[in-house]
C-alpha cells in the first residue's frame, strides 16, 4: 500500500506547508456525551501542533510532521486523543534542546493487522534508562517534564491503544502510539 505523504514543518512564528489541505479550525464541543467515535487523526496533530505554536510551548523548535494525504481514522476519543498529543509533543519540545522534532503518522491497513499509529522522535532527547522505566512503572519519581510521558500512557490506554517508548544507545527518544483501528475494509 502505497499513500502520498505530506511533510509539514513548524518553526516557532511561521509554517511552511507543502499540502493543500486547509487547516481546521478548532470549535467548542459538548462535554457530555459518549466521545469513542470515528476521529481524523491527521486533522488533530495539525490542531495540536497550532495550539502548541500559539501557546508557545514548541519553543523555537523545528516540528517536522509527516502525515498522509488522506485521512488517518482511529476509533478514539478525540479529546483524549487531541491531550495525548499536546502531551507528547510539548514533552519533545522540552527535551530536544535545540533539536527538532520529528511526527509521523501511518493509517491502518485494510485487513486490520496494523492499527493507525504515530511516532514522536526527539534525536536530542537524554533519558537514562531508569529514568524512562520509571515514567511507567513510578510516574511520581520523575519530574514534571516525564510525568508527561505517564499521563500520555494512562490516556492512550483509556481509549484502548498503546503507548511504547524506546531509548537510543547515546540519545534520542522514539514514543510510538497505536490506536484502535476504525474497523475492516469490506471486500
Amino acid at each position: 500500500m502505497s499513500a502520498a505523504r505530506n511533510t509539514v514543518e513548524w518553526t516557532s512564528g511561521e509554517a511552511e506547508r507543502s499540502t493543500n489541505r486547509s487547516l481546521p479550525v478548532a470549535s467548542l464541543e459538548p462535554v457530555e456525551g459518549p466521545d469513542f467515535h470515528q476521529v481524523d487523526v491527521s486533522a488533530l496533530v495539525f490542531e495540536s501542533v497550532k495550539l502548541l505554536e500559539a501557546t508557545r510551548r514548541i519553543r523555537g523548535n523545528k516540528v517536522k510532521l509527516e502525515i498522509p494525504g488522506e485521512a488517518v481514522l482511529a476509533r478514539t476519543g478525540q479529546r483524549r486523543t487531541r491531550q495525548v498529543l499536546l502531551l507528547l509533543l510539548a514533552h519533545a519540545a522540552d527535551c530536544a534542546g535545540e533539536g527538532e522534532v520529528r511526527l509521523t503518522l501511518a493509517p491502518p491497513d485494510d485487513f486490520g493487522d496494523e492499527p493507525p499509529r504515530f511516532q514522536v522522535v526527539t534525536p536530542e532527547a537524554r533519558l537514562s534508562e531508569r529514568e524512562l522505566r520509571s515514567v511507567f512503572l513510578s510516574p511520581m519519581l520523575v519530574g514534571a517534564t516525564h510525568r508527561r510521558l505517564a499521563r500520555a500512557r494512562e490516556l492512550v490506554e483509556s481509549v484502548g491503544g498503546t503507548l511504547t517508548a524506546e531509548r537510543g544507545a547515546e540519545a534520542g527518544l522514539t514514543v510510538t502510539v497505536e490506536l484502535p483501528a476504525p474497523g475492516l475494509a469490506c471486500w
